[in-house]
């Protein structure tokens, strides 16, 4: 279970975590280049051979995309408690999404050159989404939601079908409601192949994002170059700090979130003032487990990455959440105001004693799509422009050129650059 310990840079259980990463085996990668390869070479008769292969799917018999019926039968299927949430959480997401649509903008300088930054949506974008073991609705419309506000035109969707077909009706309902109806059914690296290279039946796209398991990863890492990631995802993970007052059951069910994703990875981390405080949370993390059958979701995770740190002041629990980076940071302090312009590191953070990282997960508005693993140092989470692309017109008259001419000159020839520098020459 949970590990209590004194807080130091030295304390193995701490160094272990700053350790911790996404670690793909060399077998998977060598797997991913054949299909890949693949794939590439003859396209569908290799997707079809690999669906078979891997998931037991005959995609000739099933059909390659979710038919009209199968989302007409999606809204029959679920309940109307789904559908106003979907609703409620999909609202929330547009509201805070389209206020993040960079603005263009134009200059004009004084010798009359015009110069304009410009924005424009990505032209199509392949979202995979898991749904045979787990239905992810929620990843599914967190990675949607941006490209809809983005203005990307082509949109697609990959799920992994059951054995006999079909598709999760929640994904379903989900991809209805969003009006995306290019769904195929494939998975896998031999999915993302399928839509990085295009085949005779699946279209090229220019953009891949959604989570996987690692042959998912290893594909997206491989691909990148043939087309854009959104990056490569690795465990959940969650870094809290908390002062005496915070409650001890909030902590424990908030560590236990990330905790029952059961992969073994996942870090849960609490930062707290006293031995007495971290005995609390400890006992509170062994009673909710009992008492709601997550002994099993969660004791590996809590075992390997399951921490909490006794530390002397807010102040030293700020440097070591920082130096994590994690993908969420809990501020559950009285005074939280002051501490919140001190935590840069992290994929999102979370301020006050309800504001629980499930509700981010699921429902108000952020992105729960976001870095881990120590890449929140330099990476953001998912936004609208992943999938939009900027570009810069340059409006030069004959006025400003020859007015900066020599300037230009200068520097191309002090690169070696001559024709470079001819090009400026023959116009003045």
């Amino acid at each position: 279970m949970v590990t209590i310990s004194k807080f130091s840079y030295e304390n193995p259980r701490y160094a272990n975590l700053l350790k911790r990463k996404s670690s793909i085996p060399e077998e998977v990668e060598k797997t991913v280049k054949e299909v890949l390869e693949n794939v590439k070479l003859h396209g569908d008769d290799e997707v079809h051979a690999y669906m078979k292969k891997f998931d037991n799917v005959d995609i000739k018999e099933i059909g390659l995309f979710v038919s009209t019926e199968e989302f007409e039968n999606a809204k029959e299927k679920v309940s109307e408690e789904f559908k106003e949430a979907v609703k409620n959480a999909c609202d929330n997401l547009f509201r805070f999404h389209k206020k993040q649509l960079p603005i263009g903008f134009s200059e004009t300088y004084e010798d009359g050159a015009v110069l304009e930054r410009k924005y424009t949506p990505i032209n199509s974008v392949a979202v995979t989404v898991p749904g045979n073991m787990a239905s992810l609705v929620s990843t599914l419309y967190m990675n949607l939601i941006p490209a809809i506000v983005a203005g990307v035109p082509n949109i697609y969707i990959l799920t992994k079908p059951r054995i006999d077909g079909t598709i999760d009706e929640h994904l379903l309902y989900v991809a209805d409601y969003l009006n995306v109806k290019n769904y195929y059914k494939l998975s896998g690296s031999q999915g993302l192949a399928a839509v990085a290279y295009g085949t005779e039946t699946v279209k090229k796209v220019d953009v891949i994002t959604g989570p996987g398991n690692n042959f998912t990863q290893m594909a997206k890492k491989l691909l990148f170059g043939e087309v854009k990631i959104d990056f490569i995802a690795g465990p959940s993970e969650i870094a809290i700090i908390a002062d005496e007052d915070a409650n001890p059951t909030f902590i424990a069910a908030d560590m236990m979130s990330q905790a029952e994703h059961g992969t073994g990875f996942e870090a849960s981390t609490t930062f707290c003032l006293s031995k007495e405080h971290a005995i609390k949370i400890k006992n509170e993390i062994i009673r909710l487990c009992e008492e709601n059958n997550l002994v099993n979701a969660t004791k590996t995770s809590f075992e390997n990455y399951g921490d909490i740190f006794i530390v002397d002041s807010i102040q030293e629990a700020i440097d070591a959440v920082n130096e994590i980076a994690p993908e969420h940071a809990e501020l559950l302090l009285d005074d939280y105001e002051a501490v919140l312009t001190k935590v840069t590191n992290a994929g999102a953070v979370f301020v006050g004693e309800y504001s629980t990282e499930p509700v981010g997960d699921y429902f108000c508005g952020t992105n729960h799509i976001l870095p881990t693993c120590g890449t929140a140092k330099f990476s953001s989470g998912m936004s609208v422009q992943e999938f939009m692309r900027g570009y810069s017109v340059i409006k030069y008259p004959e006025s400003a050129l020859k007015n900066n001419a020599e300037y230009i000159i200068t520097l191309a020839e002090s690169e070696g650059m001559k024709a470079h520098a001819l090009a400026v020459k023959v116009r003045q």
